[in-house]
């Protein structure tokens, strides 16, 4: 194996390091988790009477998957059509939660020491395992970030925080992807103890010496959601606002927010393997939507590339375009008689951070239903999206992922992956198809520039 050693001492206790060669952090590839197989076929072993999972990474456990793999493998399951491709798109993509489900059920007691980063599915391992020491580190950090990126945590993580600590307290960490503090951890056994590193190792060990018939507690015959499931009064008190705090306003544009609600409140109603399943499904689901592609390109793939750069592009003429579009095109719809509080709301969900356009006291008023909403909401969309692409052909921006990650960080809409993330999601066809609508509809500021039209032509993206 080339990133896991196995060491079984004189007990039968299989001492496993995770050490991915080559890399500064674990994380979880494709080929990581083909060898992960050959652990759990080691743990079957008779000799084997349990195992302690470690790091050999100074930096902390694991860093959670390989996210370049993981976008290519994305851009393949989006292509999948047909329920026996679709079928077979949800068991890969749900492979690693498979694989810790078979750890977790193997008939023998797993420990783990954890350092450091340990976070997204580097934590979904360590909690699909029976007894967990953290090392005492000032550098331990563990969270689910995986929503930031427009993900959900695939690894189990929806299924086994609510069982663990509940409803409530489980949902910050999902749908945020809040740090775990040390405290709430030992609170909630997320954490089981924690010690120096010298102890830690020996802790894990003699625990799993001490514990033979070791099992998760959701699976014990008597196990009950802690503080009830959706239905339950604390879960009437507090899951149905929690579902319209997440839907406010354009929250539902999120590609993995709604996802992970569905998990929460569906999963925390069924048996752990059945739960299991229906995250993956949500996984998969959310892997597919464009959203999710631009928002992890933009905030892992661009953060990682520009972060190598000796000298970023000055941003400052090319975000100044963007907000003065978008004030023109609040006040084209304060002057076509929509309302102050539609349009200031409009700005706040879909726009960089703008001046107050001026009201308009005598026009007659416009009705907005919520497909008329949608269209405006589009329409402020469009209007900025198309100034970008004005931008890279002018050169006043040189790089797409500058212009994507530059915009989210100044305040564009995050579930867009930025102003050219935007185009791609909804495609480039369609997007200068409904751009000249516009265009027809409200005048030339909605004219497409030619880089477009010649990257449709010759079938590139903005990212190619």
């Amino acid at each position: 194996m080339k990133n896991f050693s196995i060491n079984i001492d004189q007990d039968g206790v299989a001492l496993i390091t995770f050490d991915v060669p080559g890399k500064s952090m674990n994380v979880i590839s494709d080929e990581v988790q083909t060898e992960f197989d050959g652990l759990l076929a080691t743990l079957r072993e008779p000799r084997v009477r349990g195992a302690v999972i470690r790091s050999g990474k100074a930096g902390g456990f694991c860093a959670g998957a390989d996210l370049p793999e993981l976008l290519s493998n994305m851009t393949r399951w989006c292509a999948m059509q047909g329920d026996e491709e679709l079928a077979r798109g949800v068991a890969e993509s749900g492979s690693w939660s498979r694989r810790l489900r078979e750890l977790e059920t193997c008939g023998k007691p797993v420990a783990v020491v954890i350092h450091g980063v340990t976070v997204g599915g580097g934590l979904e391992l360590a909690l699909a395992c029976h007894y967990r020491v953290a090392v005492a580190d000032s550098k331990l950090r563990m969270a689910l970030p995986e929503v930031g990126v427009g993900l959900l945590p695939g690894g189990g993580a929806t299924q086994r925080l609510p069982r663990l600590v509940g409803l409530r307290r489980a949902a910050p960490w999902l749908l945020e992807g809040e740090v775990i503090s040390l405290e709430d951890a030992l609170a909630g056994d997320l954490i089981h103890a924690v010690m120096a590193a010298d102890s830690a190792l020996e802790d894990a060990r003699r625990w799993v010496l001490e514990h033979p018939e070791a099992k998760a507690p959701w699976d014990e015959p008597d196990y009950r959601l802690p503080h009830g499931g959706p239905h339950s009064p604390e879960g009437y008190r507090h899951f149905a606002p929690l579902i319209a705090a997440r839907h406010n306003g354009f929250g539902s544009e999120h590609p993995s927010l709604g996802n992970i609600l569905k998990c929460l409140y569906e999963g925390s109603q069924v048996p752990m393997d059945a739960g299991l399943r229906i995250e993956a499904r949500y996984f998969f689901n959310t892997l597919r939507k464009p959203q999710a592609r631009a928002m992890a390109r933009t905030f892992f793939i661009a953060r990682q590339t520009l972060a190598r750069r000796p000298v970023r592009e000055d941003l400052e003429s090319y975000l100044g375009v963007l907000q003065e579009v978008s004030e023109q095109e609040q006040q084209a719809m304060l002057n076509e008689g929509y309302s102050d509080t539609l349009v200031a709301s409009l700005g706040r969900v879909a726009s960089l951070p703008t001046g107050c356009p001026q009201p308009v006291t005598d026009a007659e008023a416009s009705p907005a239903d919520l497909p008329v909403v949608e269209q405006l909401k589009r329409r402020l969309l469009y209007a900025q999206a198309l100034a970008a692409a004005r931008c890279l052909d002018a050169g006043i921006v040189q790089d797409p992922l500058e212009a994507d990650l530059g915009a989210v960080e100044a305040g564009f809409p995050a579930w867009t992956g930025g102003p050219l993330g935007y185009i791609e999601i909804e495609g480039l066809a369609n997007f200068i198809a409904q751009a000249q609508r516009f265009e027809q509809d409200h005048g030339a500021r909605f004219a497409l520039p030619a880089g477009l039209l010649r990257r449709l032509e010759e079938g590139q993206g903005l990212h190619a």
